[in-house]
């Protein structure tokens, strides 16, 4: 017989965040067909990734707004649900180069935060409460560049949710110039557990 992990305060601390409802306020202005309960968790895990520490684009994560969350079948395959998120940033000094464009290291990051809201919204839409997980492999294309002072808007749909592994598709969007800045995807696993040694 298996016994169970104990979560740790943190994660006794998420778990609590995650079944409480946000303030009306926090997600009155993102439109979309999920249910409120599913619009909160991209807001949530934003909270939960910033909550972490002053990390690497810290800054950035904070300024990142839900804008949209919808739940639909997958054109793919009709049986299967997808999720779709839309965030916006606005481009500021402190993301671009010393050719004040947007750094392809920023846009890595928004990949990266961005993909895992999708993956949440249709692993809740299926009925599961999974967590992100941790990264397999994130990839990236660099289609054009955007200037400091444009609005990002960053179009991310599962590919595919499970118990096992999560995927999901990503494009970066100037949303003033009608233009794609990147595309992208990543693929999550759930941690391993701590071995023996480490208890």
């Amino acid at each position: 017989m298996t016994t169970a992990v104990p979560l740790t305060k943190q994660q006794q601390a998420t778990q609590a965040f995650l079944s409480t409802p946000l303030d009306a306020s926090l997600t009155g202005g993102i439109i979309g067909n999920a249910h409120v309960s599913i619009k909160e968790l991209p807001v949530k895990w934003l909270a939960i990734f910033r909550s972490r520490g002053n990390g690497y684009c810290n800054d950035v994560a904070e300024r990142l707004k839900v804008t949209e969350v919808w739940i639909g079948k997958s054109a793919e395959d009709p049986q299967k649900l997808e999720g779709m998120t839309a965030c916006e940033v606005e481009v500021t000094p402190d993301m671009c180069t010393a050719q004040g464009v947007v750094h392809q290291g920023v846009i890595m990051f928004l990949i990266d935060e961005c993909s895992t809201l999708a993956m949440v919204t249709a692993s809740a839409a299926e009925g599961r409460n999974s967590a992100p997980g941790v990264s397999c492999t994130i990839n990236a294309l660099y289609h054009d560049t955007a200037l400091s002072g444009t609005t990002l808007r960053i179009v991310s749909r599962s590919l595919a949710v499970g118990h096992e592994s999560n995927s999901a598709r990503v494009e970066v969007w100037d949303k003033q110039n009608h233009k794609l800045i990147a595309s992208g995807g990543q693929m999550t696993m759930p941690p391993s557990l701590p071995g023996k040694w480490m208890k």
